[in-house]
């Protein structure tokens, strides 16, 4: 009788599970039970669940993290990448807020900047919990209030240097190089950054065209003057002024491949794959596992400032052998046998 109820209870747990999906809750769960004083994890991502290369490794990275922990696991994604206006940013953060209000989690995770910028920051100096971890973070987090009593979390520094060291090991003739992105809160911060760095090639300018008809632009008056190009996250870049349609990246790459010719380096996580030549990126999994490995310790006891906010330190190796085909290239061995991701 007793192994009937068991298996009758468990039926009703996975029907309420299937009905919360079908709500598009996102609610996963760890540990043997889905008891109400199980302790809650909100996961809040910048951007939209299917995202590849960041979001879905970011959240891999958290779900191998808490493993095994007795908690629940909800997300919401603010999908703030493909809708890119203020109010539906500000929007999105507000639905965050009312999450925690109601989902009352003991711990939140907050990953990119966008979450940061719209959500978490209004939370920093209150008293916990929730405590907060943040991840993917490329702006200096004293800009949202971190860290604070009751925020920890993990920055995001770009493998510039070595993705540029990686570039010079394939072609290098390179001197100089235009520095290209798009306008959004993650790239401002790169630029930023970048302009600190002692890099081994001269960059010529940093752009950020808004509009497909300023991406070509901005190729055509540099043509001639530079050796390479480099890239960070060309995600946000409209069809044009009248059309707010985001231009797949893969276009955008494309363009510069078939009509320049020039060998690309990326500093962001789906550069081979959108046909840049080489890469190093962040490993988004490594940021969603160490912002995870935060939360873990927190559910069992530590508190915010027991963390030292570091940023990650193990970069992704990435090439696009078709591409160096296309333009005539033979990459090294030494240099694909390293390579984490290599397109062929």
């Amino acid at each position: 009788m007793r192994q009937v109820r068991a298996l009758k209870h468990r039926v009703v747990v996975l029907l309420a599970l299937l009905a919360l999906q079908a709500m598009g809750v996102g609610l996963c769960l760890f540990g043997a039970d889905a008891r109400a004083e199980t302790p809650r994890v909100l996961v809040v991502h910048s951007y939209h669940q299917g995202q590849a290369e960041h979001v879905v490794e970011m959240t891999k990275g958290i779900e191998e993290a808490l493993a095994g922990a007795d908690c629940q696991l909800r997300y919401f994604h603010m999908d703030a990448k493909r809708n890119t206006a203020e109010a539906w940013k500000r929007a999105a953060g507000q639905k965050a807020r009312q999450i925690v209000a109601e989902y009352r989690p003991q711990v939140v995770i907050a990953m990119d900047d966008i979450a940061q910028q719209y959500f978490a920051k209004d939370y920093a100096g209150a008293p916990g919990p929730p405590w907060f971890v943040f991840g993917g973070v490329n702006d200096d987090p004293a800009k949202y209030g971190f860290p604070a009593v009751n925020v920890t979390g993990v920055l995001e520094r770009p493998n510039v240097v070595e993705s540029v060291e990686l570039l010079l090991k394939i072609r290098p003739e390179v001197k100089s190089l235009l520095v290209l992105a798009d306008k959004s809160e993650t790239t401002d911060p790169l630029i930023a950054y970048c302009k600190t760095l002692n890099l081994p090639v001269r960059v010529v300018a940093y752009e950020q065209p808004l509009t497909l008809e300023a991406w070509k632009a901005t190729l055509a008056r540099y043509s001639g003057q530079i050796d390479a190009i480099g890239l960070y996250v060309i995600r946000t870049i409209a069809r044009s002024a009248a059309d707010p349609t985001k231009v797949p990246e893969q276009e955008l790459v494309r363009l510069i491949n078939e009509q320049y010719r020039l060998p690309t380096v990326g500093f962001y996580d789906s550069a081979a794959e959108s046909g840049v030549l080489c890469a190093v990126s962040v490993s988004m999994w490594e940021q969603g596992r160490a912002a995870g490995q935060i939360a873990r310790e927190m559910l069992a006891g530590k508190r915010p400032g027991d963390f030292t906010v570091t940023p990650t330190d193990h970069g992704r190796i990435q090439l696009n052998l078709r591409t160096a085909e296309q333009l005539g290239m033979q990459l090294p061995y030494n240099v694909i046998k390293r390579a984490d991701v290599v397109i062929r």
